[in-house]
């Protein structure tokens, strides 16, 4: 069991990138207007000389440059916590059950707290290694012609 607990802790550390990558075409998106507000997130689709595409729930939002403010790479750090903590609470919850032991009975609620816990605490220390990247935009086309060079440019 502490085998399974080490290599689950492991796997979750391994996110750590050791070189800057380039956007891709589906890298996630949240972009902000002018005054700070989110207003669309999602996957990116397209980029032209006038307007932002993304993709969210098969869904195409289209922004348009002037209202763009800011651009960030990547999800939230509250994300990593869901995710962290929802693997700690699984884990214990389906090992409980493995073993024969009712989820009612036992330590199997004190367990699934503490793992909960612990997969919240490994999902913040990941978080600190994100490396997202925030790109301001403020509606100038010259900002965002150099934001569209870094999604076409391979060697950044």
């Amino acid at each position: 069991m502490k085998y399974l607990i080490f290599i689950l802790t492991l796997s979750l550390c391994f996110s750590v990138d050791s070189q800057d990558k380039k956007l891709k075409s589906n890298t996630f998106l949240r972009v902000y207007n002018l005054n700070g507000k989110k207003v669309a997130k999602g996957k990116l689709l397209l980029t032209t000389e006038t307007m932002l595409t993304l993709s969210k729930n098969n869904e195409t939002i289209n922004i348009s440059i002037d209202s763009i403010g800011s651009i960030k790479t990547k999800r939230t750090v509250g994300n990593n916590i869901l995710i962290g903590s929802s693997i700690g609470a699984a884990t214990t919850i389906i090992l409980s059950t493995s073993m024969g032991e009712s989820f009612i009975e036992g330590y199997a609620g004190i367990g699934t707290l503490v793992s909960t816990g612990t997969g919240a605490g490994i999902g913040l220390i990941t978080s600190i290694f994100k490396n997202s990247k925030t790109f301001q935009i403020n509606g100038d086309l010259v900002q965002w012609e150099a934001f569209r060079a870094r999604l076409a440019d391979p060697s950044e």
